[in-house]
């Protein structure tokens, strides 16, 4: 049995609102994975160039994408963490159809995060997170108090972020927040989000 089955169905990812808790969008990382490094979020946006310019579908295609999708892991160790961007990368192609860049937020070291790549060989951004400002930022949940705040592991959970990236700008579409190391949104999930926001007209 799947990992995503055992976990159960996870609710549908919040759409956006007033108070999503997302004090500010962009940030810039160390990159270890797929891209450019450091990595500056808003460089992902579509800067309006040539749309149809071929290329390498497992490219992250920076400046081009519709579409930002954030994975909040929870730690080096998590192995949930580690199976999730795993299933993101086995169907990278069906992101990168879609004008979609997936980029993976470890709230560790740049050298924890370049383990993880040696052994993922992730095809999009994996940044390292140290001090956990993007994580803040986007309101990633933890829980257990100031034990949970001691061990991401223990406290920290995951989080998926969606954001509209067209017109070189970026805007929140929509949230996940767990409630426990398995409450995450399957890659099926996030594409039927994805293809939502993707039919509706931006303003």
């Amino acid at each position: 049995m799947s990992d995503e089955a055992e976990a159960g169905p996870v609710s549908e990812l919040d759409r956006e609102r007033d108070d999503l808790g997302v004090s500010d969008l962009d940030f810039e990382l160390p990159n270890a994975g797929a891209g450019p490094d450091p990595l500056v979020l808003s460089d992902l946006a579509e800067s309006g160039g040539d749309r149809t310019v071929a290329r390498s579908p497992r490219s992250p295609a920076t400046g081009s994408n519709d579409v930002v999708v954030l994975y909040f892991q929870r730690d080096y160790h998590c192995r949930k963490c580690r199976e999730q961007v795993q299933s993101v990368a086995d169907r990278y192609d069906e992101f990168r159809d879609r004008r979609a860049v997936a980029v993976s937020v470890l709230p560790e070291s740049k050298e924890k995060a370049e383990k993880w790549q040696k052994k993922l060989h992730l095809p999009f951004p994996l940044v390292a997170d140290e001090e956990k400002t993007a994580g803040e930022q986007y309101g990633q949940p933890t829980r257990f108090g100031k034990l949970g705040s001691l061990s991401d592991l223990v406290g920290r959970m995951p989080e998926v972020a969606i954001l509209d990236a067209r017109g070189g700008q970026l805007r929140l579409h929509a949230v996940h927040r767990g409630d426990n190391p398995t409450d995450r949104p399957s890659v099926d999930d996030v594409l039927a989000m994805v293809d939502r926001l993707l039919a509706d007209e931006r303003e």
